[in-house]
């Protein structure tokens, strides 16, 4: 078990690795009465790691689909399409969802089998305490430097997992 302050350490061939915040957006804001955008707004402000909108990143959303099958989606099967998109090392869950790193990892065991490549098992997990819905944290080390903004980083994110996200689209166009 690790916290999430021990994961912006340097790693050998691969720069420094970072934690990072994936906000998911959609998902949050659609459930929220009032202005949900202002919501978020004052919600990311206070993020001191880099945040990114998941919404922009829409391979999430497929392969936590091709996770499901033919089941209802659970949110093991959205930690499993964040783990693979962002190439997530570890991952913060909350001292309730401890069961979740198995199902995780049995969800990436099964996105491999889908996709016929081989997707990475988590390594490890950060615990926190109380609800955090509207977003995930887990560690990159893709994430190079600080943007401004959530769409900016999310932008600068996307053109430095280009190759990445480009195989994993072939991958699911496969399927």
């Amino acid at each position: 078990m690790e916290s999430n302050r021990c994961w912006t350490v340097p790693q050998a061939g691969h720069g420094i690795s970072t934690a990072l915040c994936i906000v998911s957006d959609v998902e949050h804001c659609s459930h929220q009465p009032g202005n949900p955008v202002a919501q978020l707004q004052t919600l990311l402000a206070a993020q001191s790691q880099p945040c990114v909108l998941e919404s922009l990143f829409p391979e999430v959303r497929t392969l936590a689909y091709l996770s499901a099958g033919d089941q209802p989606l659970q949110r093991a099967d959205w930690l499993a399409a964040r783990v693979l998109v962002f190439a997530l090392d570890h991952l913060e869950l909350a001292a309730n969802e401890l069961p979740l790193m198995d199902t995780v990892n049995q969800r990436l065991l099964r996105l491999s089998r889908k996709l016929h490549c081989g997707c990475t098992q988590l390594r490890s997990f950060a615990l926190f305490c109380g609800a955090r819905p509207w977003r995930t944290m887990g560690n990159s080390a893709h994430v190079l430097s600080r943007q401004t903004s959530p769409v900016m980083q999310s932008l600068a994110l996307r053109r430095q997992l280009a190759t990445h996200l480009a195989g994993l689209r072939q991958l699911m166009a496969a399927c």
